[in-house]
């Protein structure tokens, strides 16, 4: 516990937290180059990131305009379990999708770098997704393509800055970058499947087993 109070004692927050994403928004092969060979970048700000992507996501759910929404409830209810899932689980699934891939096609990329190249990536996306919220409660009908323009200009910011992100860590071609994103694409669907394959197997053994379990305690 007090290498952990050490460590964070030790991060610089206004050059982790705002000095270098911004740096990234504005030169992001720069940036992301520093991140690689500079050892730039702290592990904290991807996980406060991460933090951050899921508060927004509950808020986005909850407080959206009902202009964007096309619904109104007084009393929503939240299934925040199902929000968090649907925010962490697409990141573990690219980054370890992405790792699989570019270890057996020579990327220089980390487990790590991966994961704060997505973070940061990520930034400009949380950015502009506020944005598009907060003008979602203020625009009329016929402004609501103001709020959606900023949603999906997040979205478009988020991949371009998380293709340039991992071109620069992992050192691939164009040609070979595209590739690799198709194949992490399908590398995250295999591993989806074999989850879901492995849950329905987990579930067939367990019924068995409880099924055994009640005709023998009813034998006796």
């Amino acid at each position: 516990m007090s290498a952990l109070i050490q460590k964070l004692k030790a991060v610089n927050f206004k050059e982790d937290f705002i000095n270098f994403p911004l740096y990234i928004i504005s030169r992001p092969f720069k940036g992301f180059g520093d991140l690689k060979y500079e050892d730039r970048g702290n592990p904290y700000f991807a996980f406060a990131m991460m933090v951050l992507l899921c508060l927004f996501n509950i808020c986005d759910s909850t407080y959206k305009g009902f202009i964007i929404t096309g619904y109104y409830s007084e009393n929503m209810v939240v299934n925040t379990p199902y929000i968090l899932i649907m925010t962490i689980a697409p990141v573990i699934l690219f980054v370890l999708g992405n790792w699989s891939v570019t270890t057996i096609t020579n990327g220089s990329g980390s487990l790590k770098q991966i994961f704060m190249v997505y973070a940061y990536a990520s930034f400009p996306k949380l950015i502009l997704d506020v944005i598009g919220l907060v003008l979602s409660n203020v625009v009329t009908a016929e402004e609501a393509a103001f709020s959606t323009f900023f949603y999906a200009f997040g979205t478009v910011a988020f991949m371009l800055y998380l293709f340039i992100g991992l071109v620069m860590i992992h050192e691939y071609t164009f040609t070979k970058s595209l590739l690799m994103v198709i194949l992490t694409i399908l590398a995250m669907c295999i591993i989806v499947f074999v989850l879901s394959l492995f849950i329905t197997l987990t579930n067939e053994v367990f019924v068995f087993f409880s099924t055994v379990f009640k005709e023998i305690a009813m034998r006796f």
